[in-house]
Order: C-alpha cells, then structure tokens, then sequence
C-alpha cells in the first residue's frame, strides 16, 4: 500500500508516540473555543509524513471526507525536529528541539502554524522527553527521558520557572533514578519511577512511588514500592500512561520493549487510591495474563474507567527485527475496564501496524487504523454505548506510519 521508510523508523516511532498522552487524546475539552458540534465537528490538526518530511493539516470533520498533505499542508518537518518532544493543548503547540536548545510555542490555526515565541532551553544534557504534565493552566512541567531532572516552564510567559533534579540523596549507591510518571495531588506531587543499575546496566524490576511537596519540591520521600510489574508509567513522552477515575488514578506499565523492556514483567495498571501516596498493595490489573501474556501501549481515555488499548499479539513470533514493532501487522485495538479488572472488546479490526493514535469526543474515540491491506489509512468511530464501529476520515498519501491526530478545541 505504501513505501515503509524504515530508516527513519527512530524519529517516527516518537512521533507516534506523541498524540496517546497529549490532553488531545482526554475525554475532556481542553480550553479551545467552545463545544464541537455532534458528529466530531470541530476544529483538528492531523501530523502525518510523506516520505521524509512530516506536514500538520487541518480537519473540520473526522468522520467524513479525505484529507492529503498535497498542496494544503504545513511543513513542520525543520520546525518539530523530535516528535517526542511534541507538547501540545489546544491550538498551541510546545516543543523542545534538542539539536538547538531552544523551547517553541506556535499557534496552529486556519491551517497555518505561527510561531509565538522561542525560548533558550540548555537545562537538560540528554534533551529528549521522557514525559510532561499541567501544573495549572500555565505551567507545564517536563523532564528528559530515563533521567532524573525537571523543569517548569510558564508557557503565558514564556519563562523558565524552575529546573533540577529530584532528590539525590535517597538514591541507592551504584543506581540512578528514572522518572516515569507525575502526578498532581494538592500541594504535593506523587512520583513514579524506577532505578537503573549503573554497573550491570541494567533496570531494577521493581516500581516506586515518592512524594515531594509542590511547588518547593522539598520533603521528597519514597511511599512504596512494588514489584508486580514495572515501570509505572511510560519511558517515552507522549505515551498515554495514566487516568483518574472516582479520584483514583490508574497508573499503566510499560515492560514492553518499547518501554524499559522488561520482558520477564506484564504489562499492567497499577492504582493511587484518592488521598494516598502509595501504590495501592490491594490492585494490580494484569492485562497481560488476560492475552496471553501479550503487551500493550496505551491509546486513550475513553471515561467511566474505560481505556482504549493496543496490544501487542504474539510479539514474539512477529517481531523479527526492531522495525517490526512498528511495521508488524500484530496489532490490536481492545477497551478493557480498569474497575472490573476485565477486558471489555477487542475491536473487530485486521492486524494492524503500530496505530496508537486517537482523540475522544461525547463518549466516541476517532482511532487512526493503519491496516497494510486498505488503500489509505482511515480514521475509524468507535461508539462504546451503542457498540458500533464506522470508517471516516480518509488520510491520503503517506507512509506506513499512522498519523498522529490533535483536537484543537
């Protein structure tokens, strides 16, 4: 169907990355301009590459119509240098360019992308993201992936609040700390990360949760740790990770290859019980022991404990070399309920290649399908309550890899 552009395999990888995690991919509106219209109306950016460039174009619709870079889209390929380090909420767009040490905020509306402001960033000395979250509506917090730093950028402003390192002190002898998850609580800060052996080079199979005052970030202090499955969140910034629900958060593992690879670990959702700051010892979803032992990515919230995920059939015998993760059609779309432990749908979909891209609206995720065998990739609505999946959006014109959708509003 298209050419698979496998020397590029790395960057695109991050790229794929970037929608499951950003708050496009929330069931939640995220401060545009007013409620779409039924129908998934409303205004959409959709990141796709053609050959080596990579274009950002717009979508009034995601349910009808086809779109194709050719001619109407933006080139964002010298602009977005490391799609992993895509932050994005509403019309704006962050990144972190770790080749020119600088932070960007463009505006992408009417089919154009604007830059607003660059700032010099040299905080970090390994400048790719490992993750991001939202301080407050200003204020979006990042730290570089499988390292230990972090920094606060106030993106009204456009000013760097704070940088560091988390505490160094309570880290063991011979071992560094990697961040994998953060997550708001108050006026304290939970933090989820992992421990890598520095002279077996290897990572310790076990999860740990801390807890640091906010916004001082003193008082850092381990709470528990567990070892069911680790890490507890994702290695990459981007990857969906994490949701709240009844004000307990469910935190999901990345053992995955295409996370710590910790093969010997499932892939699992760990809890944080509402007003605590541990791993709850009671609650470990197993995903993995309901796939036969198959791992998963996460693609979005779908609300009411629901999770759209992605898994990873028969990896084993599928993945020959390390572009088969991405370009293996192995994969497969299930909802499972982080409440009842229980997977709730596979999506009567064909094996597909690494398509981890989806936005939700009313209830409905639009999921970006990359089926090798169809002509185009197509953005496909699933609704959960009426059980029902219809083809939409047609996205001409590209590569093997999916593109990446944002709702804009």
């Amino acid at each position: 169907m298209f050419t698979t552009i496998k020397n590029r395999g790395f960057i695109l990888a991050a790229l794929l990355a970037v929608a499951a995690g950003f708050s496009s991919c929330k069931k939640s509106d995220n401060g545009g301009g007013g409620e779409p219209e039924p129908g998934a109306k409303g205004e959409y950016a959709v990141l796709f590459t053609v050959g080596e460039s990579d274009y950002l174009l717009s979508a009034n619709s995601l349910t009808e119509g086809s779109i194709s870079p050719k001619g109407s889209g933006v080139d964002v390929t010298n602009i977005f240098t490391w799609g992993e380090n895509i932050i994005q909420k509403g019309k704006y767009f962050y990144h972190l360019d770790p080749n020119e040490g600088k932070f960007g905020k463009y505006l992408f509306e009417n089919n154009k992308l604007s830059t607003i402001s660059e700032i010099p960033f040299s905080s970090f000395s390994y400048p790719y993201l490992g993750w991001h979250i939202w301080l407050d509506a200003d204020q979006v917090m990042f730290g570089s992936r499988g390292g230990n730093n972090y920094a606060i950028v106030n993106t009204s402003t456009m000013k760097v609040v704070k940088t560091g390192e988390f505490d160094t002190k309570s880290i063991p002898a011979g071992q560094s700390r990697r961040i994998y998850s953060v997550i708001p609580r108050g006026n304290k800060l939970l933090i989820g990360f992992g421990l890598y052996d520095e002279v077996k080079k290897v990572n310790i199979e076990k999860s740990y949760m801390a807890s640091a005052d906010f916004p001082s970030l003193e008082n850092f202090k381990v709470t528990s740790d567990d070892s069911r499955s680790a890490p507890i969140g994702a290695l990459r910034n981007g990857y969906f990770s994490q949701l709240t629900d009844k004000g307990n958060t469910f935190i999901l593992t990345h053992p995955i290859a295409l996370g710590a690879n910790m093969p010997n670990m499932p892939t699992g959702f760990f809890r944080v019980k509402e007003g605590s700051d541990v791993i709850d010892p009671g609650y470990f979803f197993n995903v993995s022991a309901l796939t036969g032992n198959d791992d998963q990515l996460g693609v979005c919230d779908l609300g009411n404990g629901k999770v759209i995920l992605i898994n990873a059939h028969n990896a084993a015998t599928n993945v020959k070399e390390w572009n088969d993760w991405w370009y293996a059609a192995m994969w497969q779309y299930m909802v499972v309920d982080v409440n009842t432990q229980q997977i709730v749908k596979t999506l009567n979909f064909p094996p597909l290649l690494n398509s981890r891209s989806a936005v939700v609206h009313d209830g409905k995720a639009y999921i970006a399908v990359n089926d090798p065998n169809a002509d185009a990739i197509y953005l496909w609505e699933y609704d959960p309550i009426a059980d029902t999946l219809k083809k939409g959006l047609k996205v001409e014109g590209g590569s093997d890899n999916t593109p990446i959708i944002f709702k804009l509003n």
